[in-house]
């Protein structure tokens, strides 16, 4: 957007900032950089974390690394240029100590990206970076005074100028982390202050002043990065803790899920033995009672030893049945549940379950209707586990349905060509918050808990294996007051379309 179309107090403040600087109308703020040189003298870098100290050093010792491949090749010329005016053994003197502290940062440099850093360790390695740059930085000013040429002002000149232009690499270098970039900086800005300070003209006093400034930016600049570098440390260490955390969550969840699937494994295995040890004695007490309460052998002495019978052999199917339900559902859980495929027609299955229920509805005033579709497809699937499922399904209908009530048992095609079968009843319903618990193994609703003694809770959940198992889903529908429907979905890949033939010979 154009100055000109700018809102109008955008405008005013734009101006009033060029009017507020100096040096040209820049928009530069020579105040904020002498507050920031202020600032950056109580810098501490104790405050950093160690992780945060070893980032940034890490980023100073990696350019330190390839720098010695160009810095002979630069101060053998500068010592070439000043061939003229200074004495070679004094060159010689300063570019042996200068590449001797060179090759001591190399060194130093190298090791630290090579060995593996401990946090504890950084404090020690931040001081050996500290000293070899501040004694590398005082030998490289001390040419300002060893290597002084007396009696050519162009060379003195040239000197000043090429280690006030030294202060730009070296900032590059250092900025990443404020105590050396202070050893490099400040000793090399020293010398060349002292230096203009000495000529003592008007001239080199303003000079000075601007080294000063120039100063100030730099370490205004360097606050700057410094900052920058510590947040994004203090994020990449709060990253790397909450990718070991989720590691470790990991570590625990699996080594717990592991534990729960050895749980399971022992549950299932001493389910299917005990079931199997209960089920041979029980049926000897079934068979033996039902004997006692017939009295195939002749008549009691005692009227009350036939209901004792009827009591004993009631209890023992009531037994039979519960751990025959546990096996079901042991094997369903441990995923041995075999399917025996063969074509069922459901409906034959549903009116076969009605008449084993019938009795049951009857002594409990409820009336069981058909709502079947016509021509309906056979279902590919375990008859052994589809007549459970009706069972399941129309005995928890039956046994929860008020007197003078209706059960509808309903099986039709959904316009997406699935199967759906199951019951609907006029009961006492369930709340929204108890569906998924109700279909969990030993859970009951409201209504069960309420009426003890009429289910163990094991019904759906073992439905709702059964038809997992088959790749169908359970569907529970319920409102508090009225009524629920169970339905059993199948998809369309189990059915399979009755021919002409059929559908007449069904009919």
């Amino acid at each position: 957007m154009a100055v000109e179309d700018a809102p109008q107090g955008v405008g005013r403040k734009r101006r009033h900032a060029g009017d507020s600087t100096s040096g040209g109308g820049i928009g530069f703020h020579w105040e904020t950089l002498i507050a920031s040189f202020v600032r950056a003298r109580h810098y501490r870098p104790s405050r950093m974390s160690p992780e945060a100290r070893l980032s940034q050093l890490r980023a100073l010792a990696e350019p330190q690394v390839s720098i010695p491949l160009v810095f002979p090749l630069m101060v053998a010329t500068f010592g070439l240029s000043l061939g003229d005016d200074v004495a070679w053994w004094k060159i010689g003197a300063w570019l042996l100590v200068m590449l001797a502290l060179q090759a001591a940062s190399y060194i130093n440099a190298r090791e630290f990206l090579q060995s593996h850093i401990e946090p504890d360790d950084a404090g020690r390695w931040a001081r050996r970076f500290e000293l070899l740059t501040l004694a590398f930085s005082t030998a490289f000013v001390s040419a300002l005074y060893f290597l002084w040429p007396h009696n050519h002002a162009d060379h003195q000149t040239f000197l000043l100028a090429l280690m006030t232009v030294a202060l730009a690499p070296l900032t590059l270098i250092t900025i990443v982390y404020f105590p050396v970039f202070c050893c490099t900086v400040m000793p090399v800005a020293g010398g060349i202050g002292l230096r203009f300070l000495a000529y003592g003209k008007a001239t080199h006093l303003t000079f000075l002043v601007a080294l000063g400034l120039f100063l100030a930016l730099l370490f205004h600049l360097a606050r700057i990065v410094n900052n920058t570098m510590l947040r994004a440390a203090n994020l990449q260490s709060d990253k790397n803790a909450l990718i070991e955390q989720l590691f470790r969550a990991k570590r625990e969840s699996d080594a717990a899920r592991a534990r729960a699937e050895e749980a399971n494994r022992a549950k299932s295995s001493f389910l299917a033995n005990m079931s199997h040890e209960l089920r041979t004695p029980l049926n000897a007490i079934i068979g033996f009672s039902e004997v006692m309460a017939t009295e195939i052998f002749g008549t009691h002495s005692k009227p009350i030893y036939k209901e004792y019978s009827n009591d004993i052999n009631q209890s023992g199917q009531h037994l039979l049945g519960l751990i025959n339900d546990i096996l079901d559902l042991s094997r369903i859980e441990a995923g041995r549940f075999e399917i025996v495929e063969e074509e069922v027609d459901i409906v034959y299955l549903a009116r076969d379950c009605k008449r084993l229920l019938d009795i049951r509805a009857q002594a409990q005033r409820v009336n069981v209707i058909e709502e079947f579709d016509t021509g309906l497809p056979v279902l590919r699937a375990d008859a052994r586990a589809m007549r459970q499922t009706w069972i399941n399904l129309l005995t928890n209908a039956i046994k929860f349905s008020p007197p003078n009530t209706t059960v509808r048992m309903i099986a039709r095609l959904d316009p997406t060509g699935d199967l759906r079968f199951g019951v609907h009843d006029e009961g006492p319903g369930i709340a929204g918050s108890e569906i998924d618990k109700v279909m969990e193994a030993f859970a009951q609703g409201a209504a069960g808990i309420a009426q003890p003694g009429k289910g163990t809770g094991l019904g759906l959940s073992i439905v709702k294996g059964l038809l997992a198992a088959h790749g169908g889903r359970f569907e529970l529908r319920s409102t508090l007051g009225q009524g629920t429907q169970a339905e059993a979905v199948f998809p369309l890949a189990r059915l399979r379309q009755l021919a002409p033939s059929e559908c007449r010979a069904t009919a």
